[in-house]
């Protein structure tokens, strides 16, 4: 019994969920972002580096984003809705 309890509070701790709960602007860049690579770190681009990164991945069709979606997911990234 114990060892039951045991391996249950060990695989509680290993899973990956955050430990926050995500605003809508991670969860849209998660689910719009990380089909392909790895999700990175908002501090890993300055504001102007994450507005022109989605600018690449929209001119390359590797994303779709409605004006929305992306003012949200800059605004998650520390960016600027208005960057364009």
């Amino acid at each position: 019994m114990r060892l039951a309890a045991f391996i249950v509070v060990i695989a509680a701790a290993c899973t990956s969920a955050p430990s926050r709960p995500m605003t809508g602007g991670e969860r849209l860049y998660r689910a719009k972002c990380t089909s392909c690579h790895r999700a990175y770190e908002p501090h890993d681009r300055s504001p102007e580096g994450w507005a022109t990164t989605l600018d690449k991945m929209e001119a390359e069709k590797k994303v779709h984003l409605s004006p929305e979606d992306r003012a949200e997911i800059l605004s998650y990234l520390g960016g600027s809705s208005s960057l364009r």
